[in-house]
């Protein structure tokens, strides 16, 4: 029988992440989403416009511990910048109301997700328009997560909403996601 091993440096790894602790308030939530090696966000860049998705983790959308959403969906929080500022509060007033309504209404026609081949509409979007209170245009999309049971990586494909940029696809592997869910699982929203 021959037997493979793993090395130092996997030996390292494998203590690093199994000595890693849960995450316990939001500034550490947020130092960690923030780091791309971590695989829980992706954001493009084209002519001063940022566009973000970023993976929420389940113990932030439900509302204890019995709640029916836990488990069934994946949430992700697409966000939109110009300039580093709120995009609908960065464009002209016809451009507003267009893309307004789209964000409101119609993004189900501009972002899906695929995995394994195949590709799925959204579950679900809300979007809850800010009016430049903050520094993004934000919109929370669930993502039914039995449809990509199976699958160990989903891409979320998000077309132009018309600001003339050109279709992203953010890939997020499910043991990132999975790995997130693990370290907040003590996390205490309030803090």
């Amino acid at each position: 029988m021959k037997v493979k091993t793993i090395g130092w440096y996997g030996v390292i790894l494998v203590l690093f992440f199994s000595c890693q602790q849960n995450l316990k308030n939001s500034a550490d939530l947020y130092s960690y989403v923030q780091d791309p090696a971590h695989g829980v966000m992706e954001s493009r860049e084209t002519h001063g416009i940022k566009v973000a998705m970023t993976y929420i983790p389940s113990k932030l959308m439900a509302l204890d511990s019995h709640d029916s959403v836990r488990g069934r969906y994946l949430y992700f929080r697409l966000t939109y910048q110009i300039h580093n500022k709120d995009m609908l509060s960065s464009v002209d007033q016809n451009s507003y109301s267009v893309l307004f309504n789209r964000l409101s209404f119609k993004l189900a026609e501009y972002l899906s997700v695929s995995s394994g081949g195949k590709q799925e509409e959204i579950a679900d979007f809300q979007f809850s328009p800010m009016f430049g209170a903050t520094s993004s245009t934000e919109i929370v999309v669930a993502v039914d997560m039995a449809k990509f049971e199976s699958e160990d990586e989903i891409t979320l494909n998000l077309k132009d909403i018309g600001l003339s940029i050109p279709e992203y696809n953010f890939k997020f592997k499910k043991s990132s996601l999975d790995r997130l869910e693990e370290l907040t699982k003590d996390l205490d929203p309030q803090r």
